[in-house]
Formats: C-alpha cells, structure tokens, sequence
C-alpha cells in the first residue's frame, strides 16, 4: 500500500510556512511517502474540486524553505457545509 501526504495551508500569512513545507516535504519523500500540496489553502476542497494539486518532490520543495509568502498560496475560504463536504470529498477518493 502506498503512502500519501497531502499539505494543506488554511487561514491567513503564517511566518516560515514554507520552511514547514519543505521539512515535511523533504521528510516524507525520504520514507517514500508521496507528498502532493492543495493550492489556495481550503479554497477548491470546499467546492468540491480536488484537481488543485502539485506534486511536491526534493527539488521543487527544498530551495523555498527562504522565500517568504506559501508556495501553495492560502486562501481563508470557509464552507458553510463542512461535514457534507468532507464526506463528499472522501467518498470520492
């Protein structure tokens, strides 16, 4: 069974974030765990879609660790039917 993380970044500008994504990113790949960013935080999860991803590997994660800002982009969206969404968004995985 292979492994997936998925790195979400919701809310509003969080000092160091991308140093967070690239440890976690850089961790993970190393136990072979597949490690894919949502873009734009919650924003597209909440609608529904789940084609807002980039693969993230070693060499698109580990050079951003300075960078100020999230290579993923946040967003502060927040749905109005959490549970139904969540559901949704798993059952279709």
């Amino acid at each position: 069974m292979s492994k997936r993380l998925a790195i979400v970044v919701g809310g509003g500008p969080a000092p160091g974030i991308n140093g967070v994504i690239s440890a976690a990113t850089v961790e993970a790949v190393n136990r072979d765990v597949e490690v894919v960013g949502i873009l734009d935080g919650f924003k597209w999860l909440f609608r529904g879609d789940t084609s807002r991803v980039i693969k993230l590997t070693h060499k698109n994660a580990w050079p951003v660790h300075s960078r100020g800002g999230s290579i993923l982009r946040i967003s502060r969206d927040f749905p109005e039917k959490t549970f139904e969404m969540i559901n949704f968004l798993l059952e279709k995985s």
